[in-house]
């Protein structure tokens, strides 16, 4: 017999026995004593029971998202693929009512090989201590509170079967860094973020068309000599969104890499310090939703710097770097309008316009590539047959770059 079986029965017995009033008093006050005395003793198991197995099904949980694309390209047909682009767990745990762990674990383009170009990371592990109601410690590896797409970028949560040009060339996608943040609410709607992290590493530039893609260092062995700062303060009121972040830290670390491995340039005495703001607005109301996003990069020392790298580059031209600017920004409008709903199903068309430099100021004497700089135009629209699964089509012109213009095909889901 189980314990509420026996718990039921004790119960009705209790009953039963207050009804018999055949019984001797004495005997039924002895009867009465016993049976509440075994009360007693089944509730006490029953709360043992309850504090020691019960909590287990509630303090840890998984999560998850993933998204898959289809992409043709217009005038270079030889470049449409299909790609498994990410899949991605969460794993969760509270410790108690003020301690909580969290974790994100992403595979991207199907397969990991030495021989592939799949990746694997982990993309977050932080715990964090909730102080008070409205503010909270986070250490570990974690998301920059920077924009709208790196501290949300689940698929179901964004526009277009690609994620937005500002937001992964001018702000990395997905940027994170190892550190501490220190984090609040208000009542009034702020929100507010203020943390000491690893930064960029500037040795590692590679890419001009995404000046800080390589250079943030993901906590894989991050050079940290020299750390970062950042803040971030937001207001919130009924679906209207107003935003800024800055971030900034030298990122040369006394020219580490060069001391590992002096087959690299040589950037001593040089600092190179980073400083990336954004601002951006969000308005969402009756089934429309608008954004706008500036965001602009500073790089100090580019003249030292670019002329370490044209050194190097003579000596190394087969291995030769980019390189690196002194000012890239990048500014996006967006539109949406929810044109059906029912229940949970929903149709969305959304327009957005980009305008992007990725080496808007270089040192005197060097020149930008024009493939560095676009004015793009998305149309496309987004189905969702509940809030957390969506299916995507878009077309992308690129005017100044008209050998990408293409269109796509997406689905995504989270739960």
């Amino acid at each position: 017999m189980n314990l509420f079986t026996r718990l039921v029965a004790t119960t009705t017995a209790f009953i039963l026995l207050g009804m018999s009033l055949s019984a001797d008093e004495a005997e039924w006050a002895r009867h009465i004593q016993e049976l509440k005395t075994q009360l007693n003793v089944q509730a006490d198991l029953l709360q043992k029971l309850t504090r020691t197995a019960a909590p287990a099904s509630t303090d840890t949980s998984i999560g998850g998202y993933g998204e898959m694309s289809y992409t043709r390209y217009l005038t270079k047909d030889d470049r449409t693929q299909a790609d498994l682009k990410r899949f991605v767990l969460f794993l969760g745990h509270r410790f108690n009512e003020q301690i909580s762990f969290n974790s994100e674990l992403e595979w991207e383009h199907a397969i990991v090989s030495q021989s592939d170009q799949g990746e694997s990371e982990i993309e977050q592990a932080f715990l964090t201590y909730q102080i008070s109601s409205g503010l909270a410690l986070k250490t570990g590896l974690f998301l920059i509170p920077f924009g709208f797409i790196n501290p949300s970028h689940e698929p179901p949560t964004f526009y277009g079967v690609e994620r937005n040009e500002i937001e992964t060339r001018i702000i990395p996608s997905t940027w994170r860094e190892g550190g501490l943040e220190l984090s609040g609410t208000t009542e009034t709607g702020f929100i507010w973020n203020v943390g000491i992290t690893t930064g960029f590493d500037l040795a590692k530039f590679d890419d001009a068309s995404a000046p800080l893609k390589a250079s943030h260092q993901e906590l894989q062995f991050a050079k940290a000599r020299d750390l970062s700062y950042y803040g971030a303060l937001a207001y919130k009121e009924s679906g209207f969104t107003l935003g800024s972040a800055l971030f900034m830290g030298n990122a040369f670390h006394g020219n580490a890499d060069f001391k590992a491995d002096s087959t690299n340039p040589d950037f001593s005495g040089i600092t190179g310090h980073i400083t990336l703001w954004d601002i951006h607005t969000r308005w969402q109301k009756n089934g429309w939703d608008f954004q706008a996003l500036y965001a602009n990069g500073t790089i100090s020392d580019t003249d030292a710097i670019d002329a370490v790298l044209k050194t190097y580059n003579l000596a190394n031209p087969t291995s030769s770097r980019p390189y690196v600017p002194s000012e890239f920004y990048g500014w996006l409008v967006q539109g949406a309008y929810t044109l059906w709903q029912e229940g949970d199903m929903s149709l969305t068309p959304f327009a957005r316009f980009e305008t992007y430099n990725t080496q808007a100021r270089l040192p005197n004497g060097f020149t930008s590539d024009l493939e560095n700089a676009d004015h793009v135009l998305t149309v496309g629209m987004s189905f969702k047959p509940r809030y957390d699964v969506v299916f995507k089509a878009d077309y992308q012109k690129f005017n100044d770059n008209p050998d990408t213009n293409r269109w796509a095909l997406g689905m995504g889901y989270m739960f």
